[in-house]
């Protein structure tokens, strides 16, 4: 349970149990030294009881002196000590009274004390001196004198005021003996248990002392110099050191910092590891970065040349819709003339010529046509991924174009047909007009393929622009990769530094290698739509093939020849 209390709480207990005894012992100290103090103030007080009673009868021997001398003189200068011993006995008496307030059998000796002084001066002492001065007159004789003296009366008053003043003296004599055995036991007692209780304090300070230090030395497992040094080399990153504990110490401060260190020695170990591997993927990543960049430069090129393209071929689909709905209205006209007549065959043959011109015209369109179709499926093989749906829609345009060039190839004999046998036009009206009907049917299908080519060209257009924010992103992205190398570069060279800080198994800190690459410009990180856009190293893959990474180009061989 004591090993479960804080430092703090320990030497707090310790103190107060000692404190506690010590304390104990003053008030024990005090307590006696008061009774010793009263008891002393007890015996002063007996003392002056007695010194009151010697100097009381001391007087009554003065008056009885002074007495003795006057009656065997009979010269007042011998009366001297009667008149003093009387006023001094009365004054001591009266004090010694006082002193006794507290002992009502001492009052009654002491009053005893006084009724027969009075008796003896009235009785006994007065009468020999009034006796002298009548001897002294004359009116009395010397025998009278002796016989006075003689009959003792004086010595009966003087025997009785001796015993009870030595009552007094005896009694007072007792207290003080009681008082000083008594303040002897005391003074004994308290000599016992002041040594008692300071070897118990002692013993108490000694043993909590001991108690604390043992508890604060399981705690730190060792001396606190040896915790301070362990924590100062760890400090000054110097995890060299090899930290002693005492066989199955698993609690102390020793222990924690033996577990601490080697802990540490393998973080250590690992975060430089992680480091050396940081700062080699951030070159590769930024390697990457580098020639992603430039390949997001080369495909914005690809998407201009592709979006110039795109302008002519909506030109020339323009331009051929135009011209297949005046196809149209001319076979419908030749149709209502041939139905009219045979004198519409001048007119006929005419307008068989102005259509074989326009088949040519058609005939280029469709080789143009097939021309740009085949520029836009290279361009869709170029864009990879993001040029998929541009390649179907170019595959179907350039179906169209075929489509258009064989229609055209068809007109055209027809055209030619009608050409030689103009002559014999009106002999074949009849055969004419079904002609003139396929071939504005013929007509009608180029409009409609111009329709379709125009709607192509509006979804080739879509893809363009898709195509260029795909582009865009990837410039972008390319830039954020390249700032995010770099940064995990420096990131990485910093943490190599910080690590450096420590050194392992005896070793020197090793100095880190200066970052390789080149720096690469950043610039705010926004997408197309211009919302700022979250950077992340994770997202990035070192082993992620290049953006622009496109399938096999188309084979050209699948394209007719014109």
């Amino acid at each position: 349970m004591f090993n479960n209390l804080k430092v703090a709480t320990k030497l707090y207990t310790g103190f107060s149990a000692v404190l506690a005894i010590l304390l104990v012992l003053a008030g024990v100290a005090y307590f006696n030294v008061t009774k010793l103090s009263q008891a002393n103030y007890w015996n002063n007080h007996t003392y002056e009881v007695l010194a009151e009673a010697d100097a009381a009868l001391s007087s009554l021997i003065n008056i009885e002196t002074g007495a003795r001398g006057f009656s065997l003189t009979g010269e007042d200068a011998f009366l001297a000590p009667y008149h003093t011993g009387t006023a001094e006995f009365d004054k001591h008496l009266a004090k010694a009274q006082k002193l006794t307030s507290d002992n009502p059998k001492q009052q009654v000796r002491l009053n005893a004390v006084k009724e027969a002084q009075a008796q003896w001066l009235s009785e006994a002492v007065e009468p020999q001196i009034a006796l002298r001065r009548k001897i002294n007159a004359g009116t009395a004789s010397m025998e009278t004198m002796v016989a006075t003296v003689r009959d003792s009366k004086g010595k009966a008053f003087m025997d009785r005021m001796r015993e009870e003043m030595s009552e007094v003296r005896r009694t007072e004599s007792e207290l003080l003996a009681a008082r000083s055995a008594e303040a002897d036991q005391l003074q004994s007692r308290t000599n016992t248990m002041l040594i008692l209780g300071s070897l118990l304090a002692a013993a108490c300070a000694a043993l909590i002392g001991y108690l604390i230090a043992r508890s604060l030395m399981r705690e730190l497992g060792g001396e606190p110099s040896m915790v301070v040094d362990v924590a100062t080399r760890i400090s000054q990153g110097d995890l060299t050191m090899q930290v002693h504990t005492k066989q199955n110490d698993t609690t102390s401060a020793m222990a924690a910092m033996k577990l601490m260190v080697s802990k540490l020695v393998a973080v250590v170990g690992e975060v430089n590891s992680s480091a050396e591997l940081l700062s080699g993927s951030s070159e590769e990543v930024s390697a990457t970065a580098q020639s992603l960049s430039q390949a997001a430069a080369e495909q914005a090129a690809g998407v201009e040349e592709t979006s110039a393209s795109l302008e002519q071929m909506t030109a020339s689909i323009g331009q051929n819709t135009e011209n297949a709905k005046v196809t149209d209205s001319l076979a419908t006209q030749a149709a209502k003339e041939t139905i009219e007549g045979g004198e519409a065959v001048v007119a006929t043959t005419k307008a068989m010529k102005q259509i074989a011109q326009k088949i040519g015209i058609i005939d280029d369109i469709a080789y143009q046509t097939n021309l740009l179709a085949l520029n836009a499926a290279i361009e869709a093989a170029r864009a990879g991924e993001h040029g998929k749906g541009f390649a179907v829609v170019a595959a179907e345009v350039r179906k169209l174009a075929e489509r258009s060039q064989i229609a055209a190839q068809e007109i055209g004999e027809v055209a030619s047909s009608s050409v030689e046998l103009a002559d014999r036009a009106g002999r074949l009206l009849d055969t004419i007009v079904p002609s003139i009907k396929r071939t504005s049917d013929l007509v009608q299908e180029i409009s409609a393929a111009s329709e379709e080519q125009s709607s192509g060209v509006s979804q080739i257009n879509a893809a363009v622009v898709q195509l260029s924010q795909t582009t865009q992103q990837n410039a972008s992205a390319s830039e954020e990769l390249a700032a995010t190398a770099e940064e995990m570069s420096s990131q990485a060279e910093q943490l190599q530094q910080s690590m450096a800080f420590f050194r392992l198994g005896g070793q020197e800190p090793v100095a880190t290698a200066p970052r390789r690459g080149r720096a690469v410009p950043t610039r705010p990180n926004r997408s197309s739509s211009g919302q700022p856009r979250e950077r992340s190293a994770r997202s990035w893959r070192g082993n992620a093939a290049p953006a622009y990474a496109m399938a096999e180009g188309p084979d050209e061989s699948q394209f007719a020849r014109f």
